[in-house]
C-alpha cells in the first residue's frame, strides 16, 4: 500500500518485488513447515532468510519477536485447554525471562551506541542459531 500510494515510505522500509518477493514467500512457506514439524523457533529459520534478503538487522530481530508471540501465545492457549499450565512455574520462569530481556536489551543497546554498528545483534542472531543447531538434536531427542 505504501508502494502504490507513495505515502509514508521511510528509507529503512524494505521493497519487496518480484523474485525477492517470491523468495521470500516460498522460503516463509518452507520455514514455517520446518520450526513446526521440528518443533524448531520460527526466529532461528526467518532471522537468517530476513537479513540474507537485506533488511536491517533491527528489523528482522523484532519480526521474529513479533512472530514468537503468536507461536507462543497459541501453545499456551492448547497448554491451558488440556490444562497441563503449571501455573507457579510459568509465572517463575516468566519473571526470570522478563528480567532477563530488559537487561539482555540494555547491555546490547549500550554496546551498539558506544561502537556505532548493528554488527553485534547480527552476531549475536549468528551465535543463537548455532547453540539452538547443537542444542535441540540433543535435548529433543526422547
Amino acid at each position: 500500500m505504501k508502494v502504490t500510494y507513495g505515502d509514508g515510505l521511510t528509507s529503512s522500509d524494505v521493497k519487496m518485488e518480484g523474485k525477492q518477493l517470491t523468495k521470500l514467500i516460498s522460503m516463509s512457506f518452507v520455514g514455517g513447515w520446518v520450526s513446526g514439524a521440528l518443533g524448531l523457533g520460527g526466529g532461528a529459520i526467518f532471522n537468517p532468510l530476513l537479513l540474507s534478503m537485506g533488511c536491517p538487522p533491527k528489523v528482522a530481530s523484532a519480526t521474529g519477536m513479533y512472530m514468537i508471540i503468536f507461536s507462543t501465545g497459541a501453545s499456551t492457549t492448547t497448554y491451558i485447554i488440556n490444562n497441563l499450565l503449571k501455573t507457579d512455574y510459568a509465572l517463575f520462569i516468566g519473571a526470570f525471562q522478563i528480567f532477563g530481556t530488559l537487561i539482555g536489551m540494555f547491555v546490547l543497546k549500550k554496546f551498539m551506541n558506544k561502537i556505532g554498528r548493528q554488527s553485534p545483534l547480527v552476531i549475536l542472531l549468528a551465535f543463537i542459531l548455532g547453540i539452538s543447531s547443537v542444542a535441540v538434536p540433543f535435548f529433543g531427542y526422547p
